[in-house]
């Protein structure tokens, strides 16, 4: 097959601070992996960066191209408007792998997505949005509170500093967020306790749900702490990760409510959904990701979905290959 890897190398800062860039500079050591593991398995494969000339660049090989690796987690150069790559596909009717567009905004919106998910039987934290410009003066929720940015993924927003305790830490960190990254904010009861995570790749007529994983950290580390914050994923050093041990309903109700949310919010070839056991054993839904990140554990990388195809024996190269076969499958090819 001809195959195009579609990148993004976020250069430009469109909204957050400069340390926000630093998740982003590992795409250019996967998206070259990914496009040597698509040649070694037979397919020519070439790399395209996701420039503000997307459009035409598709549409000059439109029918030349078979399907898009879509690994683009933003658009021409920036770190925001990821979206518009996969705008840009389907409007080409180019095939591609990973979320549609449809999937892309139900997931996209934190808060909506857990309330709907809720109602269908997924547990998530108690939560309350907060828009720019609108004063924090009380909230019907308990404390403490995590604070968090509602459209941003790879923990962007999300430091030592979200977890606050009163009403007046509160304000100063919505306040804080919504103006640093312009965007509504998403305040949860936080949850002490473990942080699962369960990934899935296939469809809906067929999902493989991975075995769950949890984030480990020191003992050292105050409970607020226990999160997986932009300084604890970007900070240089390691995430400890490893097979959940959990009882077996445990795991039943893990690959269940990621299951449901997989279908409900219209998951395509690939996710990861994200959790907190809390110590009394309550299981509480965080986020739906999509496209989630994608790479080997080498290479000086660190990733999730990864490690947990690893539990069930898939290599790197496997989970690339079956995100592939999958996306042609959907598509018919």
């Amino acid at each position: 097959m001809n195959i195009i890897v579609l990148y993004n190398l976020s250069t430009t800062l469109k909204r957050g601070n400069k340390e926000d860039l630093i998740c982003e500079k590992e795409i250019t050591i996967i998206a070259p992996l990914v496009r040597d593991v698509l040649q070694s398995k037979g397919h020519s494969a070439e790399l395209m960066e996701s420039t503000p000339d997307l459009f035409d660049k598709l549409s000059a090989i439109k029918g030349k191209v078979d399907i898009v690796f879509n690994l683009a987690e933003g658009f021409g150069g920036s770190n925001s408007s990821e979206v518009f790559n996969i705008a840009i596909l389907e409007t080409l009717e180019i095939p591609f792998t990973g979320a549609s567009l449809r999937n892309f905004i139900f997931t996209r919106d934190k808060g909506k997505m857990n309330l709907i998910l809720s109602t269908y039987g997924v547990p998530t934290p108690r939560r309350q949005v907060f828009y720019p410009e609108q004063d924090v003066v009380a909230v019907d929720l308990r404390f403490p509170l995590i604070v968090k940015p509602m459209y941003e993924d790879a923990s962007i927003g999300i430091t030592y500093d979200s977890v606050v305790s009163g009403i007046e830490e509160l304000s100063k960190r919505v306040k804080y967020v919504a103006q640093l990254y312009r965007q509504p904010v998403l305040v949860e009861e936080f949850i002490q306790g473990r942080e699962i995570s369960v990934g899935c790749i296939g469809n809906r007529s067929d999902i493989k749900i991975f075995p769950p994983l949890e984030f480990v950290f020191g003992e050292n580390i105050p409970p607020y702490q226990r999160i997986r914050s932009y300084e604890y994923k970007w900070g240089g050093g390691k995430e400890g990760m490893e097979k959940a041990i959990l009882s077996d309903e445990l795991v039943r109700l893990f690959q269940e409510y990621t299951r449901i949310a997989f279908l409900m919010t219209d998951c395509c070839d690939y996710a990861r959904m994200d959790y907190r056991l809390s110590d009394d054993g309550k299981i509480f839904l965080l986020e739906t990701n999509c496209n989630p990140g994608i790479g080997p554990n080498s290479h000086g990388l660190n990733n999730t979905l990864t490690m947990m195809a690893s539990f069930l024996g898939y290599s790197f190269e496997y989970l690339v290959e079956q995100i592939l076969l999958i996306a042609q499958k959907r598509y018919g090819l």
